[in-house]
């Protein structure tokens, strides 16, 4: 590997410019915590593209009463310790106190908290309950109290003060929704049961207070045994072991092993399938097989369908199909070879959306066309809407001579800020770009935003740190809100140093856009000295820090993942000790210069050992490994490749990734650039070389010099 030298942390040292800008957010933030507005001459001035900006979890502001006496009532609503809640709360209700943004939640907090302790509260205190949610109508902690209340009130069958506050709830809960069909199916009304079966019949997971309401629908039999096993199916495909074992246990005359056999099952499905007679008169011997083969199919579908094919010929018809489909779904997860022969080995059962799906991603790897059109049109009309399936369709449709539905396909998604969007425009021949002097909000319009009462306290959170409550607020805030308030509340959020919340919310809008605000550039110094040093694109960089931290200095992933670059501690050590920084500690991690000194080094790794741009993308998020594995045999179009790639989160990651390095391109002048270019053509696990790139290509020219 190249050797870079890397200068120490402490010769990091910030700019002047650098300083003013932490010196206003700073002042900003603790503005806010006094739920004051900070005067014109003290707005944090835009960082300008040669400077960094920074968090303001560098300076600690000095704390009001207020603040600490917030901060104590978070802390004992944590240990559920009522008395130090209580006497926090007192506090707050001084003079001091009534001006705080966040006085009303040490109420909230310790009406909460005597709720969780002890449900006869909620009987004993229904006055001072409604007192609290009367003043505060239209509110996330007025909705949250109430969800609250209400599910205690339903365990109590106190239905009178039930049914006027649930008259109230402005969200859904499945709880609470139980609770109401339990009162309304003891009064006898029939509505109650048509409601309950559609939600048996969605398979969702169902809470508790389900129970005694899917009992009664077996005992009327408003459920027929065939509706019964469906969702007992879905529920075991989709791994909801307990609500299945729940549901089935509720089918009269069923196996009392059912609930064993399950667990048998998932310990070795393979064994099972070998060694267990299938009895096709049974319904439950049918669901048990089937639920023997999707869940060995999940990890070795070449087995499943082998198994499948040596013990399931006396399936009936149907259930035979579905097996096939569900061997083919985990078949095209796992890239196999045989994924399209066992899907056709379904025949003409109807695939549902994930099916169908696989079915389409495991013919473009193999490049069928006709098939990819013939399995996105299977899909259920909602489905079909979904970017993807509207491009892939469009390039199917191009393949196979329906030019005009190709065209009229990609002239929609053209007009759309994503990633299919963006390859639609180029394929139509379009040259796109985006308007970086998009429209900007006035002060009074700032300000206008930063008067609701929910985002006052969602920034006053912010800058105590607490972000859980942060953000709640904030997207209760932004509610309904049109495209230039948006803007206005994303400005504020900028201001306030919460750049995830500026990025989120002025990605919301639908027609008046600013794309500088959507795709900022703060650390530009510290990235730009550490892209150059290890030869990466800065567009690139910046597209993959947006989509892990979304410029949040202080990030934590909930698997330990910190800092800009969201590093776990492992990789972050390890990166210490090979740029030899002296002094390390993983205190250190979140520090800026130190972050992105670690992340490039460590993306530089993930990119010499994939070779190529969209694989070291997969790698950063999955692990240079599973990106390897998900390769084809030959040569795959980069945006096959992430299409097709089995995890979810990092299909999507991928994609966003690679289209925020087109628009940072962009906005850094590089107008020629091509996101098809940039994704190119991924290598095939038996070529050698590193693929196609035009994102590849740049970073090398980067590292040549």
């Amino acid at each position: 590997m190249h050797k870079i030298s890397f200068p120490a942390a402490a010769d990091l040292q910030l700019d002047a410019p650098r300083r003013v800008h932490r010196f206003y957010a700073a002042l900003l933030a603790l503005s806010l915590m006094l739920g004051k507005i900070v005067p014109a001459q003290a707005q944090v001035p835009p960082a300008s593209p040669s400077t960094s900006s920074v968090t303001t979890a560098n300076i600690t502001p000095r704390l009001s009463a207020a603040d600490r006496d917030v901060l104590a009532a978070r802390a004992a609503f944590e240990r559920r310790d009522l008395k130090a809640l209580a006497a926090a709360r007192d506090r707050l209700r001084n003079a001091e106190g009534q001006t705080h943004q966040l006085s009303l939640y040490a109420q909230y907090w310790w009406l909460s908290a005597s709720l969780a302790q002890a449900g006869a509260f909620a009987v004993g205190n229904a006055n001072e309950i409604r007192a609290f949610l009367a003043a505060n109508p239209n509110s996330v902690v007025g909705e949250s109290l109430r969800r609250d209340w209400l599910k205690i009130l339903g365990k109590l069958e106190q239905w009178d003060l039930f049914s006027a506050e649930i008259a109230l709830l402005t969200s859904e809960d499945a709880e609470i929704t139980c609770h109401q069909w339990r009162h309304r199916l003891g009064r006898d009304e029939r509505d109650a049961l048509t409601e309950a079966k559609a939600f048996w019949n969605a398979a969702r997971t169902a809470p508790g207070a389900c129970d005694e309401v899917f009992a009664r629908l077996m005992t009327r039999k408003v459920i027929s045994i065939d509706e019964a096993w469906l969702r007992i199916r879905t529920l075991l495909e989709n791994n909801q072991l307990a609500d299945a074992r729940k549901s089935a246990a509720l089918i009269p005359g069923i196996s009392a092993n059912f609930e064993r056999t399950t667990a048998v099952i998932g310990q070795n499905p393979a064994q099972f399938l070998q060694s267990e007679k299938l009895l096709p008169a049974s319904r439950t011997s049918v669901e048990l097989f089937l639920y023997a083969v999707t869940r060995l199919a999940r990890t070795d579908s070449d087995r499943a369908a082998t198994l499948l094919e040596a013990h399931g010929k006396k399936l009936p018809a149907d259930e035979l199909a579905y097996a096939w489909a569900q061997v083919g779904l985990y078949g095209g997860m796992q890239h196999d070879i045989g994924t399209l022969a066992w899907f056709e080995r379904a025949g003409t059962f109807r695939l549902t959306d994930t099916q169908a799906g696989w079915k389409a991603r495991a013919a473009m790897r193999a490049h069928d066309w006709p098939t990819v059109r013939a399995a996105i049109n299977a899909m259920s009309e909602l489905e079909r809407r979904d970017a993807a399936w509207r491009y892939w369709l469009s390039r199917a449709s191009q393949q196979t001579g329906d030019l005009n539905a190709a065209r009229t396909l990609r002239e929609t998604l053209a007009k759309e800020n994503s990633f299919y969007g963006v390859l639609s425009a180029e394929e139509l021949g379009m040259q796109l770009t985006p308007n970086w002097l998009g429209w900007k909000p006035s002060r009074a319009e700032i300000d206008t935003v930063m008067q609701r009462p929910a985002i006052k306290r969602a920034l006053a959170f912010y800058a105590l740190e607490l972000k859980t409550e942060g953000l709640r607020e904030w997207l209760y805030g932004i509610r309904n809100m049109d495209d230039q308030e948006l803007l206005a509340a994303a400005e504020a959020a900028r201001m306030a140093n919460v750049p995830d919340r500026a990025i989120n919310t002025a990605e919301k809008t639908l027609a008046v856009h600013d794309f500088k605000q959507r795709f900022p550039t703060p650390h530009q110094t510290d990235l730009t000295l550490q892209a150059r040093a290890q030869g990466l694109d800065e567009a690139w960089v910046y597209g993959l820090i947006r989509q892990e931290s979304r410029f949040m200095a202080d990030a934590k992933s909930r698997a330990g993942a910190m800092g800009l670059m969201q590093l776990m501690p492992a990789t972050a050590t390890w990166a210490a000790k090979k740029v030899s920084m002296n002094h390390f500690s993983l205190t250190k991690v979140n520090d800026v210069p130190i972050n992105l000194n670690l992340g490039s080094f460590y993306l530089r790794h993930v990119l010499d050992d994939l070779g190529h741009p969209v694989l070291a993308t997969a790698g950063y998020n999955a692990g240079p490994g599973r990106a390897r594995r998900w390769r084809a045999t030959q040569a795959l179009e980069g945006a096959i490749y992430a299409e097709s790639i089995p995890f979810t989160e990092t299909r999507d990651y991928v994609k966003k990734v690679m289209v925020n390095a087109w628009f940072y391109a962009h906005q850094a002048g590089v107008t020629t650039r091509r996101l098809k270019e940039m994704m190119g053509t991924v290598p095939g696990s038996s070529e050698g070389g590193t693929g196609v790139s035009s994102l590849a290509s740049v970073a090398l020219k980067h590292k040549a010099q």
